[in-house]
């Protein structure tokens, strides 16, 4: 077992890989609100530039799953090599290219080499670091994932409208470059394996095939029609299809890619179904915002990404103080003040065509405030209970399950708000009449107004209904979660949730005492 070295002689280490993995996560972020200027480089629709969101997240989460075999098998320094060539190759064919399909193609390759990085950081962190100190190393590894979804929308809104969208990608380069030469000089190289067990290359096959084959569906599915497509149809059931058997291969195989048995665990599956929803309501609401912004209200893709930087004040602060809220709440009353925060966020925003930015910062700030405490205690009530050797197994499975949630959050809030528009839409143009005397506006004019108007309707609704699941969710984790503390055994703490929750409980009695 290696010795962690101190922080000095590390941050080669630290400094390398987490620009690395804050790239990785800046090049999913920076596109979400420009996706009006990617569809004018790319000869396509605004619906269709969202693709290149959706499309990296789909990678994002298949990257993760190839992590612990590829570490064990070539070695961490290895990998995170890998992992880094692989995203400059994607990034420098996204900024070349102009054809829709090449560039799903790259950003599917920086969307696999940024899911390698974030269980990868993890671990490098972990391991190159004093146990003092692993709570603050999982903070700045957290952060450094987060913060770009962020302020990386604005600063590829800032670099879009002013020198164009691809001078993101040339923004990224050299920044991916220089992690490569940090990592290399902080990463200690190590022996390669040939003991390792064999890769699941038909689980990989039938997740790819059905995950992608969910993704059309997705994508695709207003375009088409929906289930009056056969296409659309046909798609669906090959992905149930490919799904369903991956899951029988995972039972079945002796070195499964990804573990599902622990889904039959309570707090495994409720608090992931929980965190999930969070995180795809999260990125979700993080598409479509800017895009109306940009849209609706006619700002440029900086100002219209602008809306999304109190997230950040939200969310960072807080998320540094999760640590100690956790042991003066407890998790299960943390994860469902969480939802409650996330209600009352979507609850108090109330838009109209005249709003302005200023509008939807306080809804936006309380959305930052939710996220900052999304992630903390939900993890740790979906390690609870787990013996110390299932976790890192157990934590690839439920990274893998909340990457790919997104997609669906990005997706469905997309297709609610194109659907409810075009039917406000319709409903607003019923009444008129172009022989009604008190019509003063020429019919462009007219439609422009019926547009911004149906489009906003249709963002309102959507914020209620989110508002409401999130009342029901709060509700169902204070209700249904089962708190980590009733799981100890009489032998003592047996993972490093109640041997945190120990640890809590040690230092405030200590403190207490020396108080007194």
């Amino acid at each position: 077992m290696e010795t962690p070295q101190s922080l000095s002689k590390t941050w080669p280490l630290f400094a390398g890989v987490g620009l690395a993995l804050g790239m990785g996560s800046f090049d999913g972020a920076s596109v979400q609100g420009i996706f009006p200027y990617l569809a004018g480089g790319l000869s396509t629709s605004s619906d269709h530039a969202l693709w290149t969101l959706t499309y990296f997240i789909v990678h994002w989460s298949l990257g993760i799953t190839l992590m612990p075999w590829t570490t064990a098998r070539f070695g961490m320094r290895r990998v995170f090599q890998a992992a880094v060539a692989v995203a400059m190759v994607g990034t420098l064919i996204s900024m070349v290219t102009v054809n829709l399909w090449i560039m799903l193609l790259s950003r599917a390759l920086e969307g696999i080499a940024a899911g390698l990085l974030v269980p990868l950081g993890q671990s490098l962190f972990l391991r190159h670091s004093p146990s003092q100190h692993h709570g603050l190393v999982t903070i700045f590894w957290s952060n450094t994932m987060l913060v770009p979804f962020f302020f990386g929308p604005a600063i590829g809104g800032l670099l879009a409208t002013e020198l164009g969208y691809r001078s993101i990608f040339l923004f990224s380069l050299p920044l991916w470059g220089i992690a490569l030469l940090l990592g290399n000089l902080g990463i200690p190289k190590e022996p390669i394996s040939l003991q390792t067990p064999p890769f699941d290359a038909w689980g990989f096959g039938l997740l790819y095939g059905g995950l992608m084959s969910l993704q059309i569906v997705l994508d695709q599915g207003e375009q088409y029609g929906w289930w009056r497509s056969t296409f659309i149809l046909t798609t669906a059931l090959f992905a149930f299809a490919s799904l369903l058997l991956f899951a029988w291969r995972e039972s079945e195989t002796r070195h499964p890619l990804l573990q599902l048995h622990f889904l039959r665990r309570r707090n495994y599956w409720l608090g992931l179904l929980l965190l999930c929803l969070g995180w795809a309501m999260f990125m979700g609401w993080a598409s479509i915002l800017p895009l109306w912004a940009e849209e609706t209200l006619g700002f440029n893709g900086f100002w219209g990404s602008a809306v999304l930087i109190p997230i950040g004040i939200g969310a960072i602060p807080l998320s540094t103080l999760m640590d100690r809220l956790r042991g003066l709440l407890g998790l299960r009353r943390l994860t469902a003040l969480c939802f409650a925060i996330f209600a009352f966020a979507y609850g108090s925003a109330y838009l109209s065509p005249i709003s302005s930015l200023s509008d939807l910062f306080w809804p936006v700030l309380c959305i930052g405030v939710g996220v900052g405490m999304l992630f903390v205690p939900l993890t740790m009530i979906i390690l609870s209970g787990l013996g110390a050797e299932e976790i890192p197994s157990a934590a690839t499975t439920s990274n893998f399950i909340r990457v790919f949630s997104a997609n669906i959050g990005v997706s469905l809030l997309s297709v609610y708000w194109t659907r409810y528009s075009a039917l406000a839409r319709a409903r607003l143009r019923d009444p008129l009449s172009r022989f009604d005397p008190q019509i003063t506006l020429s019919a462009q004019h007219l439609h422009i107004l019926i547009s911004a108007q149906a489009d906003t309707l249709s963002i309102d609704n959507l914020l209620r209904l989110s508002m409401w699941v999130c009342l029901i969710a709060a509700m169902v984790a204070y209700g249904f979660l089962i708190p980590p503390s009733t799981l100890h055994r009489a032998d003592g703490p047996r993972n490093y949730v109640e041997e945190e929750e120990d640890a809590f409980s040690v230092t405030t009695r200590e403190g207490a005492s020396t108080t007194s």
